[in-house]
């Protein structure tokens, strides 16, 4: 179910044509071994486009932001494998907290690997703000994919921001209006 506004809130995606490299920020977990539907479907993204482009890696962000004893990235590189993706395509970047970070310590993977055309894979609702993010650091040249995804709960305190569609739409709302006070966007 679409929200008023929500529509206009996205933005079109802007699809590589040989990326190096898919980078996927942890939109949250839902316990230690399962990411919410809202992170699934952004793995789920970047595996069938690492399949068009099988040299290609994913980087897999979040450390471990909701005090689960380990880090959204490693569970999110398990759900790549199980997927079919090789382990040796998998990086895992489990520094960042959040968007910024995630950003941050993704472009160091992508200048150290010296990776062409990176490509983000975010929520629909989380497109924007993550765009705009990237910008704001000072990335060129990359790409963003965008899915649609209900909400889920998550485990801890993430769990009304990924509880449903709304409470995801809210929350991304929010976080942008955030992000402008900080300078992040």
């Amino acid at each position: 179910m679409r929200f008023p506004f929500e529509k206009e809130w996205g933005i079109p995606d802007n699809p590589p044509t040989d990326p190096g490299c898919f980078v996927i920020p942890s939109y949250a977990l839902k316990d230690r071994a399962t990411p919410t539907k809202p992170t699934a479907a952004q793995i789920e993204l970047a595996t069938d486009w690492w399949k068009r482009f099988p040299d290609s890696f994913l980087i897999m962000c979040t450390g471990d932001n909701q005090g689960l004893g380990l880090s959204n990235a490693s569970v999110m590189a398990d759900y790549a494998v199980r997927l079919g993706v090789p382990p040796q395509n998998v990086i895992e970047e489990d520094q960042s907290l959040n968007t910024y970070e995630n950003l941050y310590y993704a472009m160091k993977i992508i200048r150290e690997r010296d990776f062409q055309q990176p490509t983000l894979v975010t929520l629909d609702l989380y497109t924007r703000r993550a765009v705009a993010t990237a910008r704001k650091m000072g990335w060129d040249d990359f790409y963003w994919l965008s899915v649609y995804s209900s909400g889920e709960p998550a485990y801890g305190y993430k769990w009304f921001q990924t509880h449903s569609r709304f409470t995801l739409y809210l929350y991304e709302v929010l976080a942008m209006i955030y992000s402008r006070i900080v300078g992040w966007v």
